[in-house]
């Protein structure tokens, strides 16, 4: 009975971990996307040439009594070319709580495939002294002809939009920091070889079996197949760039549906999910019997196989604080590349390692 209590005791202790780890990593993560708190906004979903559209503002109670504007934006079809489209009229005098609402006629213009509102916040109403910023999600605009849009307004993301005096300074940062290192053309291959490496020595050690075939040697035998398999699919992707282009068409298909913009939770919630499975598998690791021999083999393969596909999945999904780890390079090597090739060489290792077993193994 005291065993059951403390295997249970266990379990539970377990499970509370791995989901402080999904709530810590997400709330992480949330706090790095710098979103403006200070307003909500409502939007329609879409907009539609030469028709109103309205942009509803309510700011925060902590904002202090200042004025306020409002101006629409346009983006092409790739999310760039951005430009001006119109105002929405003089500044207005705000505080905080207050609800603002601004109508614009959306002109024509060639290269607008969206619309986004930019709202700023200025002592004296001109954008150049502007104190605050938010920029709305970008808005699909519709040919004149086309049948009516839904024009009725839903809350909506806002994010942190650069006020002049921060762009200022941004543009000074960046003329005087030192220009970041590029990676290297050689990690890509360097890694692709070591999963390569790792593939054939896990399919060799599959190969091989005991005189007697007992149960777990055959499940064994079936792990280091999986193994093999996963990292020749993977020292394929590596090799062939094959990532690259899986997320430019996951870009694409979100854009195309009308879900770009739900993205980031979707980001968040599979890297705190990759991060939760990561320490579980690592306290399954740490508390499983130590062994020797090609039992320990197996088990750093696995951790180093882990290792390399949570990173790599992460970093395939481009969230912004992976972005900004992935641009930290350091003669050629950035954090993400760095724990992924690490990952792949400990894989290597313990697969070579494997093959130091007893003699008289006959291959299957």
């Amino acid at each position: 009975m005291p065993d059951s209590r403390s295997g249970c005791r266990r379990r539970v202790a377990f499970a509370i971990a791995v989901v402080l780890t999904f709530a810590a990593t997400w709330i992480g993560l949330d706090l790095t996307e710098n979103r403006p708190r200070w307003l909500t906004v409502e939007t329609p979903e879409s907009a539609q040439f030469v028709r109103p559209l309205e942009i509803r503002v309510t700011l925060g109670k902590s904002v202090e009594t200042t004025e306020i504007n409002c101006t629409l934006h346009r983006a092409n079809a790739g999310r760039g070319g951005r430009g001006y489209l119109a105002s929405s009229g003089p500044s207005r005098r705000a505080v905080g709580g207050g609800t603002y609402s601004f109508v614009f006629t959306v002109p024509e213009h060639e290269a607008t495939a969206f619309a986004f509102a930019v709202i700023y916040l200025s002592p004296t109403g001109r954008p150049q002294d502007s104190t605050k910023a938010a920029s709305t999600k970008y808005m699909p605009v519709k040919g004149k002809d086309a049948a009516s849009s839904d024009l009725r307004i839903r809350k909506t993301r806002v994010y942190h939009y650069p006020t002049a005096a921060e762009s200022v300074r941004t543009q000074a940062g960046a003329r005087t920091e030192r220009p970041r290192g590029r990676p290297s053309v050689w990690v890509h291959p360097i890694i692709g070889l070591f999963l390569l490496a790792a593939a054939s020595f896990s399919a060799v050690k599959a190969g091989r079996t005991s005189p007697a075939a007992i149960p777990r040697r055959t499940r064994e035998r079936t792990v280091w197949l999986i193994f093999a398999a996963l990292l020749a699919a993977s020292a394929v992707i590596e090799l062939s760039g094959i990532a690259g282009h899986l997320a430019a068409w996951g870009r694409r298909f979100a854009e195309d549906r009308g879900v770009y913009e739900l993205r980031r939770p979707a980001q968040k919630a599979i890297i705190a999910a990759v991060a939760a499975l990561s320490l579980g598998l690592l306290l399954i690791f740490l508390r499983t019997p130590r062994r020797t021999g090609p039992d320990r083999s197996l088990f750093w393969a696995g951790i180093g196989l882990a290792a390399y596909l949570a990173v790599s999945s992460v970093s395939v999904l481009s969230f912004h604080a992976i972005d900004v780890a992935r641009g930290l390079v350091w003669h050629g090597l950035s954090p993400v590349d760095t724990v992924r090739g690490a990952g792949a060489m400990v894989t290597f290792v313990a697969s070579v390692l494997s093959l130091r077993g007893k003699a008289g193994r006959t291959p299957i």
